[in-house]
């Protein structure tokens, strides 16, 4: 149970586990940008709560159960991690954004949620849940773009990848418009908008930017751009050679690539406009163990819990560049207009956009 995919892309089935403790110290590797995705392994003393009272009152409940959407691999690090600084046992049940709503839904009815936290992607059910008071007013860490109900805990940019092999360094793109070239016709791999609204946000940035809008992939589809029908083929493609580029490119594709495979010719790159997909974390508010809850979302909007996180090369984090976690591009290029709401909305017409681009 290793996947490193997160909820909102192209995903296996729901899995259940849970973690006991951790042995040894915490490492974490470091990703430069526009570099091969293999990091250097670094120990490093990171910033977590101290709270004394609150540690003490989350011992004595002794555990805290979550429903994660994130994949089984950051997960078990976050409950290795928080038992091995608190002794408190974090158990998690992965499950996929749509059933995981569905649960809630469902015990809610039933008269409470079962879980003391959850971590999903789904923004809009949690809105409605907090409408519904469900949810508990979270620690104030002043953690970026945190309200006083969620926060987003793991972003994952949306960017291009690319063979090292056949893109020379002074051709690296800058742009979109860059893949606009003759040279890379039949050389362009690109995921399809049924991989899901939020693998779709990208196109959607780009279906709506004057600069590019339909004409940017009919050009592509006139360079025989190759439509494929998951993420990680658009990472495989592009490591084997199939393709100079690939899009829309999840960066930690890349480096699970690099992590099977050792030197393998795959990097990523921000262009000039970029689209983040969030992960939010909020808690019940009729928690069974409340305040180890408590601890644990102060604790994950820390340094030490974003690095247990989005450690190894999965995620990006909303506090920087931390070590082992993937970079991030220049807020300047990321579209916070382009939102997993509006996506959902004009879901269809994305899809029709590219059915009828390339048919």
């Amino acid at each position: 149970m290793t996947c490193a995919t997160p909820n909102f892309f192209f995903r296996p089935a729901i899995r259940t586990t849970v973690i006991g403790l951790m042995a040894g110290s915490l490492f974490v590797g470091l990703l430069p940008g526009l570099t091969h995705a293999q990091g250097a392994a670094k120990s490093t003393t990171l910033d977590f709560p101290k709270d004394a009272k609150l540690i003490a009152a989350a011992k004595a409940e002794g555990t805290v159960t979550v429903y994660a959407g994130p994949s089984v691999a950051a997960m078990r690090s976050d409950a290795e991690a928080f038992q091995k600084t608190y002794g408190v046992t974090m158990t998690f049940t992965q499950m996929t954004g749509a059933p995981m709503t569905a649960r809630v839904d469902q015990e809610i009815k039933a008269g409470r949620i079962v879980a003391d936290v959850l971590i999903t992607s789904d923004r809009p059910s949690i809105y409605r849940w907090i409408a519904d008071n469900q949810m508990a007013k979270l620690p104030d860490m002043k953690f970026p773009q945190q309200t006083e109900f969620m926060a987003p805990i793991q972003s994952i940019y949306q960017s291009v990848l690319i063979n090292t092999s056949i893109v020379s360094k002074q051709d690296m793109p800058r742009t979109w418009n860059d893949l606009i070239n003759p040279k890379y016709a039949g050389k362009i791999v690109i995921g399809s908008p049924r991989v899901g609204t939020a693998y779709s946000l990208l196109y959607l940035a780009l279906l709506r930017d004057p600069k590019y809008g339909e004409a940017f992939f009919e050009k592509l589809a006139a360079q025989r751009a190759r439509l494929v029908q998951n993420n990680p083929m658009v990472a495989q493609l592009t490591a084997s050679g199939e393709a100079a580029f690939g899009f829309n490119g999840i960066p930690y594709d890349a480096t699970n690539v690099v992590k099977a495979n050792p030197g393998a010719p795959i990097t990523y790159a921000y262009l000039d406009i970029v689209t983040a997909a969030y992960t939010y974390m909020t808690v019940n508010g009729r928690a069974q163990h409340p305040n180890a809850a408590r601890l644990f979302a102060a604790w994950m909007m820390s340094p030490a819990g974003q690095v247990a996180h989005n450690g190894d090369n999965r995620a990006s984090s909303l506090l920087g560049n931390l070590p082992g976690t993937l970079s991030a591009p220049d807020p300047k290029t990321v579209r916070q207009d382009i939102t997993i709401e509006k996506s959902s909305m004009e879901y269809s017409s994305i899809i029709a956009s590219f059915d009828r681009i390339f048919k």
